[in-house]
């Protein structure tokens, strides 16, 4: 067993680490265009704002799909886990993790629903935009709540990587960034 976790790398491998890094950026834009859809309605007019948020969802959902494939498929060749305090410690590090893929999956998944449901993409395809068009209320607080699960589930783990190396010394930041050695 020793040995097992002394053969294993320091470091995530590189296409998971890019993955991991365009998300953190991908997720902010994301963040950032859909609150600013806030205060727009949904029409023709501001079907640019929308699409651009839907775009960038989806990408995410792609990426985050891709990361799991990689991650599965190269199980042996990622960094040993980290030393956990307690057993409560482990679960919540688990849990806060499967949360954010999860929700990184879920999230996109409603938003692109919630559009599609409104007839609004068959004026990407040279279709009219349909009138008096609206969100289904249910998805859109389902989209919602699974946005501030995601978000409150990722300020967790930055909280945690924090408090981790407050707490042992050890960077965790230096396991999935290239430039750090």
């Amino acid at each position: 067993m020793k040995n097992q976790i002394m053969n294993k790398p320091t470091k995530y491998p590189k296409p998971m680490i890019a993955i991991h890094w365009l998300s953190v950026i991908l997720l902010a834009t994301v963040f950032i265009i859909g609150k600013g859809l806030e205060e727009f309605e949904f029409n023709e007019a501001n079907m640019d704002q929308y699409r651009k948020h839907a775009i960038l969802g989806m990408l995410l959902l792609i990426l985050t799909v891709v990361r799991i494939v990689i991650k599965r498929k190269n199980k042996n060749n990622i960094p040993a886990e980290i030393t956990y305090y307690s057993e409560a410690h482990k679960k919540l590090v688990t849990t806060i993790l499967k949360l954010i893929y999860a929700f990184l999956i879920i999230t996109p998944l409603t938003g692109f629903i919630m559009i599609f449901q409104t007839g609004a993409m068959a004026a990407d395809f040279g279709g009219p935009f349909p009138t008096g068009v609206h969100f289904n209320e249910i998805l859109e607080v389902i989209h919602k709540a699974s946005i501030f699960i995601l978000v409150t589930s990722v300020v967790m783990h930055i909280v945690g990587v924090i408090l981790y190396k407050i707490k042992t010394g050890e960077n965790l930041i230096k396991r999935m960034c290239m430039l750090l050695k």
